[in-house]
């Protein structure tokens, strides 16, 4: 006889591999809907300065949860307060395989990012395109994560 919660759980996890993207669980992100996350930069949200998340840019982490089975991550940032322009790459592409959390730590940003306000994005180049993801503004102070 066939366990109905193991078919439930079987079918939330199916349909969440299928639907589902990636979230931006650290730096915080400015806004999560799936159905937009593949409009870049900012994952069909506004870029706005109003609420920010510390991030050191001597060395902070990126953390993200992937539903993904395999894809590629990009970190990027900016201090264009639009987001429009002035990305630049953190880090070398990231090859991640397996579903779940992934943390990428040591990130360190250009010294010229400090004392200014900028956002991090996360890109995932999965099966289904380009999905973003951009932080909350960050207030970028210079100095080594302890």
């Amino acid at each position: 006889m066939l366990n109905v919660n193991a078919i439930l759980l079987g079918l939330a996890v199916g349909i969440t591999q299928v639907n589902g993207h990636f979230n931006l669980n650290y730096p915080t992100t400015l806004g999560f809907n799936d159905d937009k996350e593949g409009t870049g930069p900012c994952g069909g949200f506004d870029p706005s300065l109003a609420n920010t998340t510390d991030f050191h840019i001597g060395g902070d982490v990126i953390a993200v949860t992937s539903t993904h089975p395999q894809s590629n991550w990009y970190f990027r940032a900016t201090t264009d307060a639009k987001a429009a322009s002035g990305w630049v790459n953190i880090l070398p592409e990231i090859q991640q395989t397996g579903l779940g959390a992934f943390c990428e730590k040591d990130l360190k940003l250009p010294d010229s990012f400090a004392g200014k306000k900028g956002y991090v994005q996360a890109v995932q180049h999965a099966a289904d395109g380009d999905l973003y993801q951009v932080s909350s503004p960050l207030p970028l102070p210079f100095h080594w994560n302890l």
